[in-house]
């Protein structure tokens, strides 16, 4: 018999194995990755964008806060109606909306000159990222089997981490190199690379949870 730790690696590598070659639990992948990825480009220069609006107010930290903080509000808010809808009206469905809702919000905000514009947009952004990921997460559990499913979660856990890290890293990089505004310009562009990947590689899904 071969040992725990073993088994434990040929488990890890055949989930990951499982994820590179299942196009539909890839295209999850990606769609988990990019909602953080999405929701944190703009951490390292949110400060400054708002800065340009504004002026040096005494209140900048505080305006900059608000406009950052109300994504996640926003994700509050949605997760558990954008959840249920996906049970309802399919998860494909859902996937596409939220993911054109964020690209269609996103790009805007390179061109806004309002401050409470801009942060209403950073409200709606949240609001259709919040959707991504209950229903990518519900996908892959009514995809995988039973007993693959804690692996499986932890690899997709790991893609939000991973959005994360590269949310600030590519935001900081694109402002240094381009400008603040490019920032929202590149977002969306990736929001929207993610959309037709889900389009094109993902397809409804209609069975039943194993």
């Amino acid at each position: 018999m071969a040992p725990p730790k073993a088994r434990g690696r040929r488990s890890i590598l055949s989930s990951l194995s499982a994820v590179a070659s299942t196009p539909v639990l890839l295209a999850l992948f990606f769609v988990l990755m990019m909602a953080q990825f999405g929701m944190r480009t703009v951490q390292p220069i949110v400060t400054l964008y708002v800065q340009e609006m504004v002026g040096p107010r005494p209140d900048l930290a505080t305006l900059s806060g608000i406009a950052f903080s109300v994504t996640g509000l926003a994700n509050v808010i949605a997760a558990p109606f954008l959840g249920n809808r996906s049970d309802r009206i399919g998860y494909r469905r859902v996937l596409l909306i939220c993911l054109c809702g964020a690209t269609l919000t996103t790009l805007p905000q390179a061109f806004t000159e309002n401050y409470w514009v801009f942060t209403a947009e950073r409200f709606a952004v949240g609001l259709f990222i919040g959707g991504l990921l209950p229903t990518a997460n519900a996908l892959v559990g009514r995809l995988v089997p039973r007993a693959e499913r804690g692996t499986i979660y932890g690899i997709t856990a790991s893609a939000t981490f991973l959005g994360n890290s590269l949310g600030p890293l590519t935001g900081g990089a694109v402002a240094a190199a381009f400008g603040l505004r490019w920032v929202f310009l590149v977002t969306a562009a990736v929001l929207l690379a993610n959309l037709l990947w889900v389009y094109y590689r993902m397809p409804e899904y209609a069975g039943r949870q194993n």
